[in-house]
């Protein structure tokens, strides 16, 4: 049984270590093949930019043996071999721009270096440095040469709450980058990859014949895995764990998918996030590995400076022009935590005049719940020793239909939430509601607010096991007529194939708070 790469980026190492790789090889004959030299792609962290690029590298070098097992090595000439300069600012110090230099200049002199290359300018300027590299190593080996570059924009990401110096670093990398356009003659291909997208007027302004290929339906399943792939390259480990912990594997797929999978990137095609599929198979538990795996202090410090509220973001739609309008400092919450993967595209809209909208959600359980706990905490000040009690007394409340119980434990989140964040009399039906999703999500229940249906929109909707819980929030009115609405509307209708449960809560607006809480199942023989 071939072995998890967990944390491996090299294509190499992947390969003669017998790791699993699931084959991406058809994107990158289309790109390195397509005529096109100049290529960008945004993506979340952990989603196989290094390893894609390191791909690349493999090919241009004409390492044939590598890709044996691969859809591209009876298709690629490997004869023909091109230098390739990977220019990785994943791991650059970023605290100055003299630190990001020092970096970069590291990097430059070590590939000269390689290649037996003197360079007379890169003492006096990185960039001319970086110039002088590609012009050296193309009349040197009279070959084009390929540049890889690796989050390209992380100097800027790291000072994003620090605007002169986010934009010191940006002016730094827009000269820096336009080598590349003037070294046009003696580039073969360039790739570039990044978490964020910056508008035409920052860093991609004097490089703009790149090819963004980040919201193409051609290569939205080229990082990250698909269901097809999982259950291909990942059988084995499938087989085993079923087998282990004696679940029916439709089951196990089902869950796995409702935890991991979920993202996409043109509002069509899902694929799973490869880091916490690997971190899965290898721990064999849930846990939010994605999620986990990244930076939560810089996200908390987002949530505070910029007060997020659940409704800020769940349901929005955005344009892909919101992605390119504005630097990433000033992007709108909802552009930025699609980008960094927080949010993704649930649906798409492409109207007449060619505008493309994305309607946003979380991407899958993972993502829900852990972004829920943090911004309990950072926007509502709920810390984890009170989220301990907390879930468990939601857990129970939800499993045994106990409606006193949930009632008791709304209160006691709720109060805690209006006053110390919200001051004003007439708190908006709609917040009552995003605090109760916000509640359940932190809770690790599958839950959605506002899901579209023919006849309206139910507040929420929470999936346990086989049973769903429909939530209608009223201010002021029986929790029977919550229920009632239920019915009317029949928001009930596409989930009878699992127990239907009709949950109406009534809010006091005098006390501010849950006054009572009717928990009722749907039968609809009695409808």
């Amino acid at each position: 049984m071939k072995g998890l790469p967990i944390g491996l980026q090299d294509f190499s190492d992947i390969v003669n270590n017998n790791m699993i790789y699931v084959d991406k090889t058809k994107f990158i004959y289309d790109l390195a093949s397509s005529g096109n030299k100049y290529f960008f792609v945004s993506r979340p962290r952990r989603f196989g930019k290094s390893l894609t690029l390191s791909v690349f590298e493999n090919l241009f070098k004409g390492n044939k043996e590598l890709f044996k097992d691969t859809w591209i090595y009876d298709k690629w000439d490997f004869s023909q071999t091109f230098p390739v300069v990977r220019i990785n600012l994943v791991g650059l110090n970023c605290e100055s721009l003299e630190k990001v230099q020092l970096g970069l200049y590291m990097q430059i002199s070590t590939i000269a270096k390689k290649f037996n290359l003197s360079l007379k300018f890169l003492e006096k300027d990185i960039s001319y440095g970086f110039k002088e590299l590609i012009q050296s190593l193309s009349e040197k080996l009279n070959s084009r040469v390929v540049v890889l570059v690796d989050e390209y924009e992380k100097p800027v990401l790291d000072n994003i709450h620090k605007k002169e110096k986010a934009q010191r670093m940006r002016e730094f990398l827009r000269n820096f980058y336009s080598i590349l356009k003037e070294e046009d003659s003696s580039l073969r291909f360039v790739f570039l990859t990044g978490i964020t997208k910056f508008t035409k007027m920052g860093v991609f302004s004097s490089l703009n014949n790149l090819e963004d290929i980040s919201f193409d339906d051609k290569f939205s399943t080229m990082f990250g895995y698909t269901q097809e792939e999982l259950e291909s390259y990942f059988d084995e480990y499938i087989n085993l764990y079923t087998d282990k912990f004696n679940v029916d594997k439709q089951s196990f797929l089902e869950k796995l998918r409702d935890f991991y999978n979920g993202f996409s990137f043109n509002g069509v095609d899902k694929v799973y996030n490869p880091y916490a599929v690997l971190c899965f198979f290898s721990k064999e538990r849930f846990s939010p590995y994605w999620y986990e795996s990244g930076s939560p202090n810089f996200l908390f410090d987002y949530i505070k400076n910029k007060n997020i509220e659940i409704t800020d973001i769940v349901g929005k739609k955005i344009t892909e022009s919101d992605f390119t309008s504005r630097e990433i400092e000033n992007a709108t919450i909802e552009s930025f935590l699609t980008q960094t993967g927080y949010l993704t595209f649930k649906e798409r809209e492409i109207l007449e005049n060619g505008d493309v909208w994305y309607k946003l959600d979380f991407p899958n359980r993972d993502v829900q719940t852990s972004f829920a706990k943090l911004l309990a905490e950072a926007r509502y000040g709920i810390n984890q020793e009170e989220r301990y009690e907390l879930i468990k007394n939601i857990n129970e409340s939800i499993k045994n239909k106990d409606p006193e119980k949930l009632k008791n434990v709304l209160v006691q989140v709720i109060q805690s939430i209006s006053y110390r964040v919200y001051n004003e009399k007439n708190i908006p039906e709609l917040l009552y509601s995003s605090w109760i999703y916000l509640i359940l999500a932190m809770s690790g229940f599958n839950v959605s607010m506002e899901e579209e249906q023919i006849l309206g929109r139910p507040d929420i909707v929470l999936k346990y096991n086989n049973e769903v819980f429909i939530f209608e929030v009223k201010i002021d009115k029986s929790p029977d007529l919550a229920i009632k609405q239920i019915n009317k509307k029949n928001y009930f209708k596409k989930f009878l194939s699992n127990s239907v449960y009709a949950v109406g809560i009534s809010i006091s607006s005098k006390s501010r708070n849950v006054s009572e809480v009717l928990i009722e199942k749907i039968d609809e023989v009695k409808m």
